[in-house]
Formats: structure tokens, sequence, C-alpha cells
């Protein structure tokens, strides 16, 4: 027998009468199509009838903008009857009409999904055209990474394919620039103040009082500590330094001597074998700290450097442990010095803290790893791990395997049985940062490195709202069960069938809020509880604090920037009556406790709910119960009404919209204040005021590392002297009261991963912040002024010491440049290398970067080099900074001028 060869048969195969079959035109547009996406109208307040069609569509407050999808036909025509495909496209943004077709209907799917399905007046796409989709969204896009990745299409037998040229974590090449349409797109309202970044303002940022040339970078340690004392001049380590770590627990010293071989300064032998070491000692002695001025308290330390070697006194393990890694912080790597000092140190506050979200977009071990680490060496020692959203579940719960098998991934699935929808520009595939969860392993190995690290790690399950991958999954199990043991079926529901409440949550989700008022709620919180205090247990670490979440558990559609429609006020969008409810009015079990007189109203059930949770938390012998300020605010009497014994909450609203009187607030309803708040210690948030930086900004148009280490926690008031709001604006505030201070726990850095897609994003956008964090968590600057009663700031009063502030931010920001950010890099951590700013003066190019010491390059249309100082004639098309290892490069920035434009 013969056999045409492989592709001969498919030639065959592919031809009918002559005329070759086309693929599927799910296929050619998955395969053929190109996307851009872009901004049309942003600057609101120009076209009054956007305005009003914003209404009637329903946007918040009447505020909306437009935006256009574009896709470019490479291959073969689209046909008018073929219609049997649907484009599904993520947007942050509620997305209300296709302004400019009538071929196409839209429909939001949930959360940031949305759909277009061609219908019957349908005109095909021509080979080679470009259609384009305007679209009308509620509010505003001021970055381009508020545009997401992978669009997908779906054929009629529901098989899913992504855009290839969409098809990955980047939005290079995918959005145009901001201001292609319009200049001011970057830009919110016609009173917006902010200041565009460019080269100029980077520079007059970077170079604002005076040099950047600071000496006290040598002995400079970050968290700066309580004394330092130069008493000689430095020492060289480059044979190593030997530890003599006897006194210290065993996973301690190996943690501390991981980070002496990341960096570099291990010594191959012991001090006694390798005499040419730098001998340290470490000792534990809380006698010696009664009357000292560090204090007899958890964390504090001596530190003595000296020719000989150095000697570490600890109050206890962690002071043992934060004086060796402020011996670490003093050392010139690339110098391979060490300062011959005395320092004497002990925190500010007992809560130190970083939060990641892995909920939104899963992210891996070894970076959590990495993140434990650095905290560690900065002395930052509480880790709050959010470990649930609506996005995702991602911890491993033995015995409810549906959490991680559903909730932990995403597919395309619109019955949600095998995984939840697609989101974040996750699109229809499990194979990227949408999917994923740590096993009950992998959980107990981090909270043992934690737990080496001095670190507590704070385990958050986000409820009763953001639970949407719990509820999901809950139902997964319950169609599982329900025929084959319903007893058990509903052992761990968490909704009520029966509420028929409409509602939007601040996601855009209708059905992601759990029942606080049916018991098989409190059986899941329960069973949750104790199944994550085993692991702690299995690894060694006790779980002290159960943070249960608690926020924004509201339907924003009753909120006042609606009315019920149709409505007459120009500044309202327009919504249903019955869409305006309170969360789970509709439900019976709900109604039923109201009647009872369980719960006093509708709007009561959060602290319902944190009640019942918090008898859960300490009957099982958890002490210290915590959550988001929203989650208890309704609280009056934390003590009385609260069965744990100790209770915090997280304060995250923008200062300028009155953050700093919510953490009043709490203090008087009887909690401690962790102080997080969003416009200063949200690292979700852009580096600068530039659309190509990544990040949320609905709390602040940038936060720079300069920015959280002038946070004042005691007194955020006194921030309203030196920032200003979202639009770059003015504000004010009062002092709050002097008491309120004992009530302030610590402070904590967030990110939340919305459009932190990868490892590599995480890291970008945590670091160098972090360090400013730990700065201000454990040490209390001059400049940071204590609250006086009735005492009003704003940017028209001078009591703070601006000059101290900014002689403070330049040494500690030389600090980072010549010693810190090299440190990074070799633990591997991608921190942001920085923009630089340059100006022409006199012919000639003046470039800064905000940490002295990083090399910045130029390009002159040939190729990359260092600037020294560029001559005269030099052509200068872009700047860029690298790291301080050199190895890797930052953003560009265009700067089209060469001397001889300039000086015209």
């Amino acid at each position: 027998m013969h056999r045409l060869p492989v592709t001969a048969t498919l030639a065959l195969l592919l031809t009918a009468c002559g005329k070759p079959l086309e693929k599927p035109p799910a296929v050619r547009i998955a395969d053929h199509f190109s996307v851009t996406q872009e901004v049309l109208s942003n600057f609101q307040g120009v076209d009054k009838s956007l305005r009003a069609d914003c209404k009637r569509a329903g946007g918040s407050g009447a505020t909306c903008s437009t935006f256009r999808i574009s896709l470019g036909n490479g291959g073969a025509a689209i046909e008018p009857d073929e219609r049997d495909w649907t484009l599904y496209f993520h947007s942050i943004r509620r997305v209300f009409q296709l302004r400019n077709r009538q071929d196409f209907t839209l429909e939001h799917v949930q959360g940031d999904l949305h759909r277009l399905t061609p219908n019957a007046k349908f005109s095909g796409i021509a080979a080679g055209e470009t259609l384009q989709l305007d679209f009308l969204a509620e509010n505003w896009m001021q970055f381009e990474s508020d545009f997401m990745p992978r669009l997908f299409v779906v054929d009629a037998r529901g098989e899913a394919r992504v855009i290839a040229s969409t098809d990955h974590d980047s939005i290079d090449g995918l959005v145009a620039p901001i201001g292609k349409n319009d200049p001011n797109n970057w830009k919110r309202t016609a009173t917006d103040a902010n200041i565009l970044a460019d080269a100029a303002s980077r520079f007059r940022n970077y170079t604002a009082g005076g040099s950047q040339i600071v000496p006290g970078w040598r002995e400079r340690i970050i968290p700066r500590p309580l004394s330092t004392r130069v008493i000689g001049e430095p020492v060289t380590i480059d044979n190593g330094i030997a530890l003599q770590s006897g006194v210290m627990v065993p996973a301690s010293a190996a943690a501390i001597e991981a980070r002496l071989q990341s960096l570099g300064l291990s010594a191959s032998e012991s001090a006694s074998e390798n005499p040419r070491a730098y001998p340290v000692s470490v000792a534990i002695d809380p006698a010696r700290f009664e009357d000292a001025a560090a204090g007899a308290t958890t964390g504090a330390y001596r530190l003595q450097t000296q020719p000989s070697g150095a000697r570490i006194v600890g109050y206890d393990q962690a002071g043992a442990f934060y004086g060796l890694q402020s011996l670490l912080a003093l050392a010139d790597v690339r110098g391979q010095t060490l300062p011959a000092v005395v320092v004497e140190d002990a925190p500010r506050f007992g809560h130190r803290g970083m939060f990641l979200d892995v909920g939104r977009n899963f992210h891996s071990k070894d970076v959590v790893l990495r993140l434990l680490d650095q905290m560690a060496a900065y002395k930052l020692n509480r880790f709050h791990f959010h470990l649930s959203d609506d996005e995702g579940w991602r911890l491993e719960i033995p015995g409810l395997p549906e959490l991680t098998e559903v909730g932990g991934r995403r597919c395309f699935d619109l019955e949600e049985n095998q995984c939840l929808l697609p989101q974040l520009g996750s699109g229809p595939k499990s194979d990227n940062n949408g999917s994923g969860f740590f096993s009950v392993a992998d959980y107990i190995e981090i909270v043992r490195f934690a737990a080496a690290r001095h670190i507590e790690v704070v385990p958050e399950f986000d409820m009763p709202a953001h639970a949407r991958a719990a509820v999901v999954a809950m139902e997964a199990r319950y169609r599982r069960l329900a025929e084959s043991a319903p007893e058990r079926a509903s052992e761990y529901r968490l909704i009520d069938p029966e509420d028929d409440t409409r509602y939007l949550s601040v996601q855009f989700y209708d059905d992601s809020y759990i029942n606080p008022c049916i018991d098989s709620t409190y059986h899941f919180v329960d069973k949750l509880i104790r199944e994550v205090q085993a692991m702690h247990e299995a690894a060694g670490a006790p779980l002290r604090t159960w943070h249960f979440g608690g926020d924004e558990a509201v339907n924003i559609l009753a909120s006042g920037n609606f009315e019920d429609a149709p409505g007459s006020d120009p500044d309202k969008g327009d919504a249903p009556a019955s869409a305006r409810q309170q969360p789970w009015s509709g439900s019976p079990q709900c109604r039923q406790l109201v009647a009872d007189g369980v719960v006093e109203s509708m709007d009561k059930l959060d602290e319902h709910y944190a009640r019942r949770v918090s008898a859960l938390v300490d009957a099982a012998g958890i002490a210290t119960m915590a959550a988001w300020h929203d989650g208890v605010k309704r609280i009056a009497d934390a003590g009385s009404e609260l069965a744990t014994a100790d209770n915090y909450a997280n304060a995250w609203g923008p200062l300028f919209w009155g953050g700093g009187d919510e953490s009043v607030h709490l203090a008087e309803a009887g909690f401690d204040v962790v102080q997080s708040h969003s416009d200063f210690l949200y690292f979700d948030m852009p580096y600068e005021v530039d659309p190509q930086e990544s990040g949320y900004y609905w709390a602040s148009r940038y936060i720079d590392t300069e920015k959280t280490f002038s946070y004042a926690p005691l007194n955020t008031a006194q921030l309203a002297e030196v920032s200003t709001d979202r639009d770059g604006n003015g504000w004010s505030a009062s002092a709050p009261p002097a008491e309120f201070v004992a009530h302030v726990r610590g402070i904590q850095g967030q990110l939340w991963s919305e459009v932190v897609r990868t490892d590599a994003q995480v890291e970008y956008m945590i670091y160098p912040r972090l360090l400013a964090l730990a700065e201000r968590a454990w040490h209390r600057a001059p400049w940071e002024l204590p609250p006086q009663p009735g005492q009003v700031y704003s940017q028209e009063t001078d009591w703070v010491d601006t000059a101290a502030l900014a002689g403070d931010w330049k040494e500690f920001a030389a600090t980072l440049g010549r010693k810190e950010l090299y440190k990074l890099d070799l633990a591997g951590v991608g921190y942001r290398v920085p923009v630089p700013g340059a100006v022409w003066v006199s012919g000639m190019l003046q470039v800064a970067v905000p940490f002295q010491g990083l090399p910045v390059e130029f390009f002159d249309g040939e190729r990359w080099q260092l600037v020294v100082m560029a001559a005269a004639d030099s052509q200068v098309l872009a700047l860029r900074a690298r790291s301080a290892d050199g190895k890797r490069v930052g953003r560009a920035v265009d700067l089209p001028l060469t001397a001889e434009s300039a000086s015209h």
C-alpha cells in the first residue's frame, strides 16, 4: 500500500472543489489578529453629552471615559455570516456601551470580564482591516496598566483561544500612550494639579534641597538606630565575618549565616581556625538593658565594632538577631569595610508589617521567601499574608479540596464547576499567575522560615466580602455532594440559596459575599481556623493572630454616587431601585435575625460576623483577632463586644479622605491600630505620575520611596503640610488627641495584586519602598511632631521642619544608593531602578537619580554610554539608570534635546 505524506494528506483534506477550507473564525482571530488598546477621552468636564450618557448608563458619579480596542485582521476575511464567536476582554472599569457600532452585543459577565458577540448586523472584518471598537467606561484610565492582556475568543462549542498577540503578562505593544488622543488624558479633572513626570521635573525633584553628596551614609544603618557613635576609623572585613553565635536559636543563626553568604561576607572557617576573619560575638543579657537608653524591650540590642572584632548584646533572641542585621547594614560590601561604632537601639513599634496579596494573582513561594529575608534584614516582624480574595483561594485546606481545585484556578468555564472565571488579564488558561496555590507543606515551610527570622505570619482569609473564590468553591462542593451525601453537602455552604439581594461589589461582582446569618458559614470559618492552626503547630510557630479581613462589604450602587433610576441629579449615576439594597437584605435568614433582635439592622451584619468569628478565634485559644477597619467600624467597645482578648484593625483609608479620623475612631472603640494608610503605604500605587508606570491610583497618583519615608504614623495630620491629595491639591487635617498615640500598635505596607501579574512585578513594586517602610516602623524621626490637640495642618501652615525632613531623606537615599541597593542585587531582588532626571545647563547635560551612586547612561543614536560629563556637543536621545551592580537597566526616558537646541 502506498501512503501520501502527512502534509499532502492535510492539503487534500483542506481542499474542497479546488477551494481551500478556512479555519473557523475563532481560530483565525486568535492566530492572526493584532490588538491595540487606547484611551480616547479621559479629561472630565469637556464633553457634556458624555456625562449625560454616563449618568443614564449608571456610571458612578456620572463620571465616564472612553477607550478603544482596535483589532487588526492580519489573516483571511471574517465573513458577515461567520458570527459563531465571542470576544472576551478584561477591563478594570465597568464598560457600559459600544459607542460606534451596532453590529456587536456588549455584556458584562463578572468582575472585570466583558464580552462582545457579533449580531445580525455584523458586516464582517475584511483581510487587512482594522476594526475600531469605541467604548464608554466608568470613571477614568490614567495609567497604561489599567489595560489588561489576554483577550480571547470563544467558538460555538465553547472552546476558548487567547489572541496570540496578547498572550503574555506584559502590556508592552498592547497599549497606546495615554496622551496619544488628547494631551490632557493623563489628568482626571480640570482641577488636577499633579505634575506629569518628565526629565526636567524628575531632576528638580531629585535635586531639591541642594547637593546630593552626603557623607553620612558610611555609618548609616537602615532602619536608623536610637543612637550611633563613631569611635574610630573603619575596619576591613575582606576576610569575611566569623560568627560566635552559640547563644542564638540555631534556625536564626542559620538565617544570619545565609545572609552573610548572600552578601559574600561569610568566613569559610571559624575565627579560631581563620584568625584573619572578623570575629563577632553575640550574647543575650536582659539585665544589661534595665537602665539603658534602648530600654528593656524585646528586640533591643547593643552593638560595638572595633578593629579587634564586634560584640553584640541582645535583650533577647530578637535583639541578638537585630544586632547582627545592624552589623550587616553597617557593612560596605563593595568596599569590604565596616565603620567603627557604638550602637544602642530598640524598636519603635511592636508591629512592623508588610502585606502581600496572593489572591488576585498568585505569587510563588520563592518570592515570598525572598520577601521574608528582606523583611528580616530591615527588622520588619509581621507578614500579613492575604491568602484569598474574589479571584483566588491560595492555601490547601485538608478536607475541602474544592477550595484549591476550583477556587485556586482560573479557566474558561462559565458554569464554574472546574475553576473560577478568567479575571485580571489571566485569560482562559491556567498556565499563568491567575492560577496557583500553596500546599500544606509550602505553608509550613513559609511559617518556619519566617519564625527563624523573628517574623510572625498573620494569615488572612478575607470575608464576608471579597470571598467569591470561597463561595464558588463551596458551591461546587455542594453540587458534588448534593445527591450522594446531602447531609454533608450544606455543611460548609456559604450562601443562603433563597437570598435574592441585588448588589454590586467594589470589584463588580454580584455573588461574592458569604452570608453572615447562616451557621454553615461559621462551620467553614471554624474549620479554616483549626486547619491553619494545625499548620502553624507543625511549623513550630503557634498561630497567634487571626485576620478575618472584613473590608468593603458594601453595595456600591447604594452609595451616594448613584440615585434611583431614572434620576435628575447630573452628578449621580442612575441605578434601578431594586439594585440599591444593603447586602443580604433579601436573605430570609438575615431578615429573621433582625426580626428576632439578634442584629439591630441590616447594616450591622458586618459586626455580627465579627463577633461570631471572634468567639471562634477565642475558642481556638488564639489571643488576637485583626480586621481591616471597615469590618469593625460600627463596634462601639471592642473589649465588651468581642470575645478575643486582643484586637487590632488596619486603618487603610486615604488621609485626605479622613483616614486619620478613622484611626482615631478605632482607638476610641478600644482597638489598637496598625496604620496602613493607602496614600502612603500602598505599594500597588505607581511610583510617579507617569502613565507608563504600573499601578492602581485611586488613593494616590504616586507613592515614591521618599513619600513613604515622610510618613508620620503618630500624627498623620502633619502630612497635610508635605503632600497633596490624589489630584495634586492641598488638604487639611487636625492632630489626633494625645491619648491616641498609646493605641498605635505599628505600621504596615501593603501590596495588592490586581495589576501585579508576575513575581518580577512584585519586587519592582515593593522595593525599595520597603526600606522606607522599615525606617518609619523602627525609628521615630525628630521631624515627626507629637500630637497637639486642636492643631490644624495644611499647605498653608509651617509646623513641620521640612529642612530636617529633607536632610534626613538625603542621608537615607544616599545609604540606599551606596550600600543597600547593592545588597538587594546580591540577594537576587529585582527592585525598581529609578528613571533619571536631566536638564541642560549652559550647554552641559546634568543628570540626577534619587539614590546617590547609581550609574546613568545616555543613548546617542548608536550606543548607550555612561554619563560622566557629557560633552557640550553630545546628542542625547534617551537616558536610563542601571542597578547598583550594573546588571539591570531601568525604564529609559526620551530626552530629544542636544546641547545646541537646549541652549536656544
